[in-house]
């Protein structure tokens, strides 16, 4: 009977959460990436890097991208590559971890484990996960926001144990705050602002143990404290000896430099987000030589990148993009050869134009901390404030985060299905109108592509279509001495057999005589010696395969989406409830501090360093906006979201608890007066 009871009073929080978490990972079966393998600098970038990693070589050779962006997304998506782990499952099993343990943080300071459950399955089924720019598309956002939540709560945990577990335990906590946080050092280049909270944290953490040094041994624990911040610095000299290994320096000495010099200059014909016009732009290639061997390249850039700004065909590229269209301009014109060629030109634009600076001939803009933060008068900071708040309102209302099937086509083909096998996750693509689809090169090392008859074949010999080659420039310059190379890509579309399973070749022959008979797989060609025949399958698919994949992505995408219309019904009634509770909950907090009562301020605390936290982010993502380029996208603010619904929660839960505390309080001293009085 005891035990019973014991199960109904405690047994069915872990049942529950359990089944919370199948029912998240169901959600998801099914849902598709959403590869962009054409954003050379972002998405297609991580992946290169991924599949060169995965192969033993770093990042690859050297190129004007190398330095630009962190490695630590590309190094993840090398791991699940290596471990054959599907990216969608796994990194939403990575935010699920990242749920339990802020939960089992929170558990310290909420003890109702109904409240719980609610704040688990808030927190474990936000869209920010599924969202196509976040969840589906394969790039940094999604994993750094599981990340995020591992970082809060493993310092949580460390703070609330610190004082009461073993050393074992607090290091267990402690190494994965330095993990999770050396690892998103790594990933995303906005991670300054989670430094106030972990300082702030383990600041308490330090003074507590201070304060208690004659019952406990605190040096040990106190070398925890500091134990994360080595995550920042293991995994900052890690990726840059690997450079330094790789590339000879782990940066280019002179790109900062000269970047500042190029973007700093004071023009007349100055706009907003332009630190660099095209006319100020000619004006530096009159007194740098170096800068003007460019000059085509970067117009030519200029172009290209004009069309996306936010004011298209003024001529200019905005601040947002500027950066991108330099070093590939300076790519093009052939001095990213190797690191020295590269910083050769850096080194000489930054003299050049530092020369010119020296000698009064331009003049430099001065840039105060203020004028960097939006700041530097009563106009800035008012729209600086006013940004944060659209930005409070946006993470507020959960808008605008849906899953999609993503559907993709022509020239988009070859690139996604590079990262269907990096992921281990399908892509969709446009209906065919055939069985199967083959796109790919071929080339014949002994023989002349030109006087073969190829053909896609069946196991029986069967022939299906007979291949036309294309002009293929990338893969002559990959295999220079081959014969064939620069003309040997195909596209082949055909209809089946009827057959279950059918295994299909490419079949070359000469003369009438089968010479060469390479089986075709998703991977790539099979059944043939590197020296008779060299190749590759960039695009194999097979109709019913496809028309399956799609049919369990339209499952997944209604569940998602009808999981996200939720939120972003009841996103702002949550967010405007709990900024009202946090307002009540800080005055009963203030009088709970006073009587010593701790348990309730140390939840307002964790509330409170949330929320700051949060405040910094978006004082980052507002000034990025108004100085850069178009930022408030819950791709930015990615990480915001699940610890903003926390902060709403707790406030809540803090709130009702310590008015409960208060009803019960003076019922007692009621009955206790009606209990005298009797």
């Amino acid at each position: 009977m005891n035990a019973k009871k014991g199960w109904k009073r405690t047994g069915w929080f872990p049942a529950v959460i359990l089944l919370l978490s199948l029912m998240k990972l169901w959600m998801i079966r099914g849902l598709v990436i959403y590869p962009l393998p054409e954003v050379a600098c972002d998405d297609g970038l991580m992946a290169n890097w991924a599949l060169n990693i995965a192969s033993g070589g770093w990042t690859g050779p050297f190129s004007d991208y190398i330095f630009t962006k962190e490695v630590g997304f590309a190094l993840y998506l090398a791991a699940l590559n290596l471990l054959g782990l599907p990216y969608i499952f796994t990194t939403n099993l990575l935010y699920l971890a990242g749920c339990l343990v802020l939960l089992y943080a929170v558990s310290h300071v909420v003890q109702k484990k109904w409240a719980l459950c609610v704040i688990y399955a808030v927190l474990l089924f936000h869209p920010i996960m599924t969202a196509v720019d976040t969840g589906q598309r394969v790039y940094r956002n999604g994993f750094g926001t599981a990340l995020t939540l591992l970082i809060f709560g493993s310092l949580l945990n460390l703070y609330f144990e610190m004082e009461q577990k073993s050393f074992g335990r607090n290091f267990l906590w402690a190494a994965l705050a330095a993990g999770s946080l050396g690892f998103l050092w790594e990933t995303k280049s906005d991670t300054v602002w989670i430094l106030p909270f972990a300082l702030a944290v383990l600041a308490v953490t330090a003074g507590v143990l201070i304060k208690k040094r004659k019952s406990i041994k605190i040096f040990p624990k106190l070398f925890l404290v500091f134990f994360p911040f080595l995550g920042i610095l293991i995994s900052s000299k890690s990726v840059e000896l690997l450079n330094t290994r790789a590339y000879g320096s782990s940066g280019i000495a002179y790109y900062g430099p000269a970047m500042d010099l190029l973007t700093g200059v004071e023009s007349e014909d100055s706009a907003e987000n332009i630190s660099l016009s095209r006319e100020t732009f000619y004006r530096l290639c009159q007194y740098s030589p170096t800068l003007a061997s460019v000059k085509e390249e970067v117009e030519q850039a200029m172009d290209r990148c004009d069309p996306h700004d936010t004011h298209p065909g003024d001529g200019n590229v905005e601040d947002g993009w500027i950066g991108w269209a330099l070093i590939g301009a300076v790519d093009s014109a052939g001095y990213y050869k190797d690191l020295e060629t590269a910083n050769q030109f850096y080194r000489e634009v930054y003299e050049e134009l530092n020369r010119a600076v020296e000698q009064g001939d331009i003049r430099l803009r001065e840039k105060s901390v203020l004028d960097a933060c939006h700041m530097a008068n009563s106009a800035e900071r008012k729209e600086l404030f006013g940004t944060m708040g659209e930005i409070w309102r946006f993470v507020a209302g959960c808008g605008g985060m849906f899953s999609d099937i993503c559907e993709l086509s022509g020239d988009d083909i070859e690139g996604a299905q590079t990262f269907e096998r990096l992921t281990g996750n399908h892509a969709c693509y446009e209906a065919f109108d055939t069985d199967y689809y083959c796109e790919g090169w071929i080339v014949y090392p002994n023989y002349d592509l030109g006087e073969l008859e190829v053909y896609i074949e069946d196991a029986e010999g069967s022939q299906y279509v007979r291949l036309d080659f294309e002009e293929s420039a990338d893969v002559k310059e990959g295999y220079p001495n081959v014969r064939g190379a620069d003309q040997c890509r195909f596209l082949a579309k055909w209809n089946g057999t009827g057959k279950d399973h059918t295994e299909f070749y490419i079949a070359a022959y000469q003369d009438g005589q089968k010479v060469i008979n390479a089986r075709i797989t998703k991977k790539g060609l099979a059944d043939v010696k590197e020296e008779d025949c060299i190749g590759s399958v960039d695009s194999f698919f097979q109709k019913e395969e496809q028309q399956a994949t799609r049919a369990e992505a339209v499952k997944a995408v209604k569940r998602c989406n009808g999981v996200s219309s939720l939120y972003a019904f009841f996103g702002g009634v949550l967010a405007w409830a709990g900024a009202a509770a946090y307002g009540v909950f800080t005055l009963l907090s203030a009088a709970e501090w006073k009587k010593r009562r701790y348990d309730t301020v140390n939840l307002w605390l964790v509330i409170t360093g949330i929320g700051l936290s949060l405040l910094v982010l978006f004082a980052g993502v507002a000034v990025t906006h108004l100085e850069k380029c178009p930022a408030v996208s819950y791709m930015y603010l990615s990480a915001a979201y699940p610890l903003f619904s926390l902060a709403a929660l707790l406030s809540l839960a803090g709130c009702a608890a310590s008015l409960n505390r208060r009803i019960r309080h003076y019922r007692g001293m009621v009955n206790h007066q009606k209990v005298k009085r009797s």
